[in-house]
């Protein structure tokens, strides 16, 4: 009896315990789904709080466009180079049979020699841009430099119509619609495109200029109304301005931009480098005082990205004599990388000197150059390259060429037929630093921009620079004729107004 009793009790507990195993899951169960419903119940909250903020900063400003607007004045670009270039690169004179270490005569520079130069290249077309395609009621295909970007479009942005021309109670109804439109995924599509291209933030305001383009073809009031709330809406400070019916955008830049027309707000400037033509149309304008309400972001343009385009390639030969030796090559370049730096604004010299150029072109030419410098000695070296930029290039100055000063990446002086000494000062440093891996800095002079470099040995003779506590030996790659260590006379006495730092 004791024994059956005994097996009925182990039975029924375990019977028990088999009971609870499922009771202690569905009380488990039933406690993780109130967790879950209650994380998604705060999410929930969170975003609508969000949303409701969002909407009363857009209120707000909308109410601020109504009445806050006053006159501003246009100021003209500033400039770059005060003193103008040389008209013609100076040659220096034959090389002595021995090293002169007698100090350098400061005497006018030689003219450089009347020949036609036998490799200007033939300027390809630009590569045609694809129309944008409507492909739904609300979806645009874009092509950006070779690269396919979807998106999706509110009906609205297509359909508005700036109605009884800028004025300040236009501009509110306008962020009133947009701020109501369903925005937030074209913002998002537009930003990833920018994180998979790996643009650069003018590459981005690019991207975004071609949206609004696209959605209000022929209509430049319209997109520059769209422009502005496509940037401000993803962090950027733009400010619009009007004057009659005409509608403008300001853009704060950390850098300093030349060339273009700027205005100050709130200590704040800002460059008309979102119009086609600098701002030279642009004299007063109208703009609000007030700032958004959230905090906005200066475009950074301290370099440029050129790894985001399908490259369209063009070709250009380039030829010199080294030592009685005809040198020719025949060098790849991205065209479209052209067409995408013709819109870049004016920046200071860091831009250039640390941009590189496309991969086209890097494979192309680094190769061909190293085949012949991989066996020289580093004075050699440097020697060969001062010679390939001295002549390969003609000379002209940027007034000369275009009527304004420019600033050439590595990739223009491969396509513009010629380049003055800025051009040749970028290009040289980036060929001496890709293939001889040596410290580089630029210096500025009045009206002329050369380089020098850091050698291992410095010979006796060789004019050189202090700085940072080390000796840099002058490479002028538009003296001609001039070898590593000899300054063009005219700057041979003077110290540099500048140096430009190069990464």
């Amino acid at each position: 009896m004791r024994l059956n009793h005994y097996n009925r009790m182990i039975k029924l507990i375990l019977l028990a315990g088999w009971l609870c195993v499922p009771l202690n899951a569905v009380f488990a169960q039933n406690d993780f789904d109130a967790y879950r419903a209650q994380q998604v119940q705060g999410a929930q909250q969170v975003k609508r709080e969000f949303r409701e903020y969002k909407e009363q900063q857009d209120r707000e400003f909308a109410n601020f466009l109504k009445g806050q607007w006053s006159e501003f004045q246009t100021s003209q670009g500033k400039v770059r180079l005060k003193e103008p270039e040389p008209k013609q690169a100076p040659v220096a004179p034959p090389p002595a049979p021995a090293p002169d270490t007698t100090p350098v005569v400061v005497t006018p520079p030689m003219p450089y020699p009347a020949v036609a130069p036998v490799n200007i290249p033939v300027t390809p077309p630009p590569p045609p841009q694809p129309k944008p395609v409507t492909i739904g009621a609300n979806e645009l295909d874009l092509v950006f430099f070779g690269n396919a970007v979807k998106l999706t479009f509110d009906p609205k942005w297509k359909s508005y119509r700036l109605a009884g021309g800028a004025k300040p109670e236009t501009m509110s109804e306008f962020w009133t619609v947009m701020s109501g439109s369903q925005y937030e995924q074209t913002i998002q599509t537009i930003s990833n495109a920018r994180r998979d291209l790996k643009l650069d933030d003018w590459g981005f305001v690019t991207l975004w200029r071609d949206v609004a383009k696209a959605l209000q073809p022929e209509r430049k009031s319209e997109q520059n109304l769209l422009l502005w709330f496509f940037l401000v809406k993803s962090g950027y400070d733009v400010r619009l301005g009007y004057y009659d019916s005409d509608v403008f955008l300001f853009v704060a830049i950390k850098q300093p931009v030349y060339a273009t027309k700027y205005t100050k707000v709130n200590n704040q400037t800002y460059y008309a480098a979102l119009s086609e033509d600098h701002g030279n149309g642009i004299r007063a304008f109208y703009s609000y005082k007030s700032d958004y309400p959230t905090k906005l972001n200066a475009l950074d343009i301290k370099f440029a990205a050129t790894g985001f385009t399908k490259p369209v390639t063009a070709q250009r030969t380039l030829q010199f004599d080294y030592k009685g030796q005809l040198v020719k090559f025949n060098v790849n370049y991205d065209r479209r990388l052209i067409e995408y730096f013709e819109s870049f604004p004016q920046i200071d010299f860091e831009l250039y000197f640390d941009t590189d150029s496309s991969a086209l072109l890097r494979q192309g030419l680094l190769p061909q150059l190293k085949n012949y410098t991989s066996a020289m000695s580093e004075d050699e070296a440097v020697n060969f390259l001062l010679s390939f930029v001295q002549h390969a290039f003609a000379y002209k100055t940027d007034i000369d060429q275009f009527g304004y000063q420019k600033c050439f990446f590595i990739e223009e002086s491969i396509y513009f037929p010629y380049n003055d000494c800025k051009d040749r000062s970028v290009i040289f440093a980036w060929l001496v630093r890709e293939l001889m891996g040596i410290k580089v800095i630029g210096l500025l002079y009045p009206g002329h921009m050369t380089t020098a470099v850091e050698l291992k040995q410095i010979h006796e003779g060789y004019a050189t620079v202090l700085y940072q506590g080390k000796h840099f030996v002058i490479a002028d790659p538009t003296y001609i004729n001039a070898s590593v260590g000899m300054p063009m006379p005219s700057y041979a006495r003077l110290s540099p107004t500048r140096v430009v730092e190069i990464q």
